[in-house]
């Protein structure tokens, strides 16, 4: 990964990608593109103007500009979404953290939002729908429900199949929330926990049952303040009855201030 930190090589850098997109080799500027860091990515995205990003998204798949378009201002997201082919458009938040897209359809008006919602994958709009109920600023508004779950009697073995074969759009796996059949939560386990363990070891004797969880209701700062004060990357959000509802990451709630 490249990160455009030197003022002449970015410069340099940037001239190549813009004569890449000017002169249409999409295979060209996707690769150097993608081998730049994030923010300098949206930096990059940014400085374009309208012709040339259009060019860009002909050049990335949906998924791929998410990362681009999650990192955007409110405005300017509003503006880019016009810019986009619908299709295009909808893929590309089916794939956003349910989070994210929420944050964004939160700023559409209510025919607007309907089109997208109706349009999108029927799990990813209702994990939108609920997100929009809360309050903004709580919890419940930061949350995401993109959580990787596993059962009390797994193996090790088997989650570090399911981790490494199968498809997730958990947001974070450092921690692995443990859910009985009713999805109430009764205990995490840390990514390095589950790699250092022995194969045929079950979960739920790894598992640490001590858990630090917040309500829907709890105010931002209280978020911030509980993942400071115990060092986590990763704050699970619950029902009274301790049904898992989503996990709030620290960058959920550090962006905000």
């Amino acid at each position: 990964m490249i990160k455009l930190h030197q003022y002449k090589y970015k410069e340099e850098y940037t001239y190549y990608m813009l004569q890449a997109l000017k002169e249409g080799r999409g295979e060209a500027f996707r690769k150097d593109f993608l081998d730049l860091h994030p923010s300098d990515q949206t930096e990059f995205f940014l400085s374009l103007d309208d012709n040339r990003r259009m060019r860009l998204y002909t050049c990335l798949t949906p998924v791929e500009f998410g990362e681009i378009f999650s990192e955007l201002r409110a405005e300017m997201q509003k503006r880019i979404i016009t810019e986009l082919a619908r299709e295009y458009a909808v893929e590309m938040l089916n794939e956003l953290p349910s989070d994210d897209a929420a944050d964004f359809i939160g700023l559409l008006t209510h025919y607007e939002a309907d089109f997208f919602l109706t349009r999108m994958e029927q799990e990813e709009a209702e994990d939108i729908k609920q997100l929009l109920v809360y309050e903004e600023g709580t919890a419940g508004s930061l949350m995401t429900a993109d959580v990787f779950t596993v059962a009390g009697t797994d193996t090790a073995a088997e989650v570090l199949n399911r981790l490494r074969y199968k498809k997730t759009d958990a947001e974070t796996i450092y921690y692995l929330y443990v859910t009985d059949h009713q999805e109430r939560l009764f205990g995490v386990v840390s990514l390095r926990q589950l790699i250092i363990a022995p194969a045929e070891c079950v979960i739920s004797e790894i598992m640490n049952a001590k858990l630090i969880t917040v309500p829907t209701e709890a105010q931002r700062v209280e978020v911030l303040e509980i993942i400071k004060k115990y060092g986590l990357l990763a704050v699970p959000v619950v029902t009274p009855d301790d049904v898992l509802l989503g996990i709030i990451t620290f960058d959920d709630v550090v962006s905000f201030l």
